[in-house]
């Protein structure tokens, strides 16, 4: 038994359903039920015993689950006094987000913590929001700033921003002559989607699912300033936050068009661990991104 079992069992144990353990621990129902499994043939006996739809602790389980709430509580307890006598000038804390939002948002945020914090160092990484969710269970990351709504309800979320999200193309595509299309015409023109896993790709998803359609997807990228790039030499069109194409729309390079009876927005949010007591320097940044200490 290893301490990756005994957190599938503990999750499980909580829940007292695998797939609802899989959820949150974001790997697949099977690999729980796996787990459990070779967590039982070790032991030697049962953890879990079933009653039609309903599942219970033995009590071999019961107390199993006792001990490893004492493990994780001292786990937690660790961090806590490893966090308490760091030296905080050479203090690192971990936020991941977006490859959109990396590129175009974070860097002023981060000017401005270091600004206060010279000596605190900053890891960004980044991803789809599907990514950076997971970062958070692996314990990659304390932040992450994700464009969706799509997460376990073990997270804490706190609303960051709301983006209006723009079909655009360039500038000489016909179809910004004939703006507003419909989904159904444009369900039919060459559409650059970002990656799986990224809030835009299941926002403009949900757009064509629940209007009977299907987009025809010509190229797939998360690097938006390819997909810019891509459009601005007449290459299909592509959904984009407002924020991060304002420049190209301003010089002409790319055009909006609009969709008949369609208005999109996306919700980011910054999403944490419910039960990770986030660092003094992740605290603080949390700060300067909901606006309580200015970041301009």
């Amino acid at each position: 038994m290893n301490l990756n079992q005994l957190r599938i069992f503990y999750e499980s144990a909580k829940c007292l359903s695998f797939t609802k353990a899989a959820e949150h621990l974001y790997i697949s129902q099977p690999a729980v039920s796996s787990q459990i499994k070779q967590m039982e043939v070790f032991l030697k006996t049962k953890l879990f015993n079933k009653a039609g739809r309903n599942m219970y602790l033995t009590e071999t389980g019961k107390v199993l689950l006792a001990y490893a709430q004492k493990i994780f509580d001292l786990e937690r307890e660790a961090e806590r006094a490893l966090n308490s006598t760091n030296n905080l000038q050479k203090e690192t804390f971990h936020v991941g987000t977006t490859r959109t939002y990396a590129r175009y948002l974070m860097p002023s945020y981060i000017r401005a913590f270091h600004g206060l914090y010279p000596g605190v160092s900053v890891s960004l990484s980044e991803g789809s929001s599907r990514e950076m969710i997971k970062s958070l269970f692996q314990g990659k990351n304390e932040l992450a700033i994700v464009a969706t709504t799509d997460y376990p309800k073990i997270l804490k979320s706190v609303v960051f921003r709301e983006e209006e999200l723009l079909l655009v193309a360039s500038n000489d595509n016909p179809l910004c002559k004939k703006s507003p299309i419909t989904v159904e015409e444009l369900s039919k023109i060459p559409l650059i989607m970002r990656e799986e896993g990224s809030g835009t790709r299941r926002i403009v998803t949900d757009m064509f699912k629940n209007r009977g359609f299907s987009p025809a997807i010509l190229y797939e990228a998360s690097n938006l300033e390819c997909i810019k790039e891509l459009l601005i030499m007449g290459e299909g069109v592509s959904f984009a936050a407002r924020a991060v194409v304002e420049k190209e729309l301003t010089q002409g390079l790319l055009k909006e068009i609009k969709i008949k009876g369609v208005a999109l927005t996306m919700s980011v949010r910054i999403v944490y661990l419910s039960e990770k007591k986030l660092s003094w320097a992740t605290l603080a940044f949390l700060d300067i991104l909901c606006g309580k200490v200015s970041h301009q």
